[in-house]
């Protein structure tokens, strides 16, 4: 496996962090992100890798709010997603029992009075990244991914872990330019 760390965080044994060069993709821990005119701190991270193909996420907390930014490459394309935990008996359908004894959800499902299809679904493994910017790659937990766009462009992801335990992500896909005056964490 690929040292995550240092590719997606931007740190390694070898490297200070040049904290007058914070950029949205190599936020860590504590670091402070203006989007939507509030200010959010970076309250954990983790590395999503998808057989080989890594997504880095970032929790940001922003009074009682919390979001989850995602960071995607493919076909050297950036696609970067904000989302917010929903619960999964807001959605229309049954989507734990369809899991449970189907395997997978329905083609479409209905949230907030908008249609989701289902485009893709992936597995893989996801790691935690630490205070040092580094995965823990020895303690990767499995997950099964549904994702789901809405006409209008919005995102639901449908994310599964172990036998009964589902998780449900809703929001849009954003562009960099709107995350700015980036400042680096307390702790440094």
């Amino acid at each position: 496996m690929i040292n995550l760390g240092k590719k997606w965080f931007g740190k390694g044994d070898e490297d200070e962090r040049d904290l007058t060069d914070i950029q949205l993709g190599t936020m860590q821990l504590g670091d402070l992100v203006d989007y939507d005119l509030k200010t959010w701190e970076v309250t954990s991270c983790c590395i999503y890798d998808y057989d080989g193909f890594p997504a880095q996420e970032w929790q940001l907390s922003a009074a009682e709010e919390v979001r989850f930014l995602e960071r995607a490459e493919e076909d050297g394309r950036t696609e970067w997603t904000l989302t917010q935990s929903i619960d999964a008996t807001d959605i229309q359908e049954d989507v734990i029992s369809a899991i449970t004894s189907d395997e997978d959800p329905p083609e479409t499902i209905h949230f907030e009075a908008r249609a989701y299809k289902a485009v893709e679904s992936d597995s893989g493994l996801q790691y935690d990244v630490g205070a040092d910017g580094v995965a823990d790659e020895s303690a990767g937990r499995e997950f099964v991914n549904w994702s789901y766009e809405s006409k209008d462009g919005r995102v639901l992801f449908l994310v599964q872990w172990g036998e009964r335990r589902v998780s449900v992500y809703e929001g849009e896909i954003v562009n960099e330019y709107s995350f700015t005056d980036f400042l680096p964490g307390g702790e440094r």
